[in-house]
């Protein structure tokens, strides 16, 4: 098993905004998305940028993910996407990987998560 990215990056004050509107209709999904602050975590295998952190999964085939550059930048978010989930189950167990289509690396299976290694405060929330 190999560790995800883990590389921090930082929600500013107009993408806490923006994603408090998006998730406007469902407090419990935007409290869990926000309850330990701007800091996110990549959770792609380890790689060379750009880097991405699950933000909100409602569970419907499509997650929002934070996006933010890779090495040599300051870690502020540059973009919050909708991306279809990837459909890869674990081979004999079923247990699906919860990235986005086409991500890079490995499946989220054979990772130790970025919160697993250090500390990642932006979760996975699934309604």
């Amino acid at each position: 098993m190999s560790n995800a990215c883990g590389a921090p990056g930082l929600l500013s004050a107009a993408h806490l905004d923006a994603l408090a509107e998006l998730l406007a209709g469902n407090a419990r999904a935007l409290r869990a998305a926000l309850e330990e602050g701007p800091e996110l975590r990549c959770a792609l295998e380890r790689h060379s940028g750009p880097h991405m952190d699950l933000v909100h999964d409602s569970g419907s085939g499509a997650a929002l993910w934070a996006q933010w550059p890779g090495p040599g930048s300051d870690g502020w978010l540059e973009t919050v996407v909708t991306l279809p989930d990837c459909p890869a189950t674990t081979p004999g167990r079923g247990t699906g990987c919860w990235a986005y289509l086409a991500h890079p690396g490995a499946h989220t299976w054979e990772l130790t998560p970025p919160w697993a290694v250090g500390r990642s405060p932006v979760r996975r929330v699934q309604e």
